[in-house]
Parts: C-alpha cells; structure tokens; sequence
C-alpha cells in the first residue's frame, strides 16, 4: 500500500516504534502499524487499485497480500474495479472478505458494525458466516448477535469517508471524470439531462486541481467556470446545462 493522504495526526511502526507520518508517499510493507490519532484520517492506495481509508481513532496492520488486520477502530474499504481477488480484513470479532464492493467495518468494544455501500461483504465469526449486501448494516454483538437495518449510500454517515478520498489528477480532463468521480464518491447514480448535455460533459476540459476537496465541494469549484450544472435529485445526482452564466 501506500500513503495517499493524510488529515490531521497518524503515526506509523514497523518494528515497534511509533513515529508520526507527516505526508503522502510513504510505503506500507507486510509488517506495518498504521494509526491515527484523535482527529486524524488516512488514505491508502492498494496494491490492486482499491482504496482504504482510517478514520480517527483506528488502529490496523498491512497483515500481508490483500490481508489487513483491524485492531480497532472504523475503516472504509473501496474495492470496486481493482484487480485480482478480494480483501480479507480480520477483526477480534470476525473475519471480513469482500466481493467488489464499498464498505465501512468498525470494531468497537467486542462490536463490529458492518455498513455495506455496494456490493457485498461476508463475515466468518467462528465459523458463522454472514453476509451483507448494499444498503444494508449489520452488528455483531460480544454474544454473536446480529441485527440489521437499512443505510442509504447517500446517508451522512459515510461523509467521513467521502472527505478523506483521494482527488484525481483532472487538470486537461473532461468535465465526465470528475463526475463520474463525485457521483461515485457520494454513493449517487450518474443521470445526464440528455445526450446533447453528455457530450457536452465529455467536450469541456477543465484545468486546476481539487487536492485537498471533498468531491461536491470539488464539483462546486470546478463547474463554476463551466456552462454545466448539477442537481441532487435522491439518489441521483443530474447533469444538466446552466440556462445563464
């Protein structure tokens, strides 16, 4: 893996020794602590296209190839579109493995919550096997209990994941990668007005970078030089042409 972004305070340990990480670029190895402390949130880049992200207070280990060891604490694991098998995350409470898909798996107190954005996730808890399936959160009591309920890929809770992604690289890029970006990140479906209004989307390059953006604040800046707009319709984010600059 390797270090994509960083918010706020993480330390790093390969042997022991924790030692603060101050910027992207770092290499993760088999062996390596990752934490972030109170406030603080990482991305990785994954070998294989996937991206994981901490969010404040987690603590994990690069446990070996596609393997990661949660020790405590909230990630969030976008799988979707990489190469080669899945991702297997073990907890103290159950082993995670997931089949294309986003996800949110947090450990807390003998408790693990699983949110599943997309896709689908199975967990092995002492030979138990459970699966979620998009739109669906579940939670594993210290008894092995399990209750489930309904979360939306738009709800809030997944802000905090959203915040911490790492922007591309859209400076010389059409309009249609940074929202087909946004649309992904915030969990929404990608709807163009019309034809006309997708070409048009796929002609307009945009220049400048977003480092540093949450994707709709992204959107925002960008678009405002454009004669494009957009619209939160539910699930759906809509495209549409501006009817005045």
């Amino acid at each position: 893996a390797t270090v994509a972004r960083v918010i706020g305070s993480a330390e790093l340990a390969t042997h022991g020794d924790w030692k603060p990480m101050t910027s992207a670029g770092d290499a993760l190895t088999k062996g390596t602590s990752l934490r972030t402390l109170a406030g603080g949130s990482v991305a990785l880049a994954l070998d294989g296209g996937a991206s994981l992200r901490l969010a404040a207070t987690t603590e994990l280990q690069m446990d070996g190839p596609r393997r990661i060891l949660l020790r405590s604490g909230t990630l969030y694991l976008d799988n979707a579109g990489s190469v080669g098998a899945g991702y297997q995350i073990e907890t103290p409470v159950g082993t995670a493995r997931d089949v294309g898909t986003q996800f949110e798996l947090r450990v807390a107190d003998g408790v693990l919550r699983l949110r599943v954005r997309e896709g689908r996730v199975e967990i092995d808890r002492a030979g138990q096997l459970l699966a979620g399936s998009a739109g669906e959160q579940l939670e594993i009591d210290v008894l092995g209990g399990v209750t489930r309920s309904p979360i939306a890929a738009t709800d809030m809770a997944w802000q905090w994941a959203e915040t911490i992604a790492p922007a591309p690289d859209i400076d010389g890029q059409p309009a249609s990668v940074l929202l087909t970006w946004v649309a992904r990140e915030t969990g929404r479906r990608l709807h163009y007005e019309s034809t006309v209004v997708e070409a048009r989307a796929a002609a307009v390059i945009l220049h400048g970078n977003i480092r540093h953006l949450a994707p709709l604040a992204a959107l925002d800046v960008m678009l405002a030089t454009t004669d494009l707009e957009y619209a939160l319709v539910g699930d759906t984010m809509e495209i549409r042409t501006r009817t005045e600059l």
